[in-house]
């Protein structure tokens, strides 16, 4: 976990302590499986009442793991960090 604490300062939850309160895109830090990072950021929504076994979901619905790995390790709401200063 050390390695994530650069990334963990930037003001990202992780999802251990918090998951996202509703369905809005969040930007989703996990595992990458390319050999070239050892993470990626993904837009993807959190979604348990659609699919409680995988409530990770791409924003067209797929489930996050048909795109790499469901495990999200943090997230931030993505309106936070695309448009500063923005609230829903």
């Amino acid at each position: 976990m050390s390695s994530l604490m650069p990334i963990l300062d930037t003001g990202l939850a992780r999802t251990a302590e918090q998951l996202p309160p509703d369905t809005r895109p969040v930007l989703a830090l996990r595992p990458s499986s390319y050999g070239c990072c050892r993470y990626e950021i993904v837009t993807a929504r959190y979604m348990p009442d659609y699919r409680p076994l995988a409530p990770w979901r791409d924003l067209s619905g797929d489930d996050l793991a048909d795109s790499g790995s469901d495990q999200v390790l943090a997230w931030a709401h993505a309106d936070a960090i695309l448009l500063p200063g923005s609230e829903l």
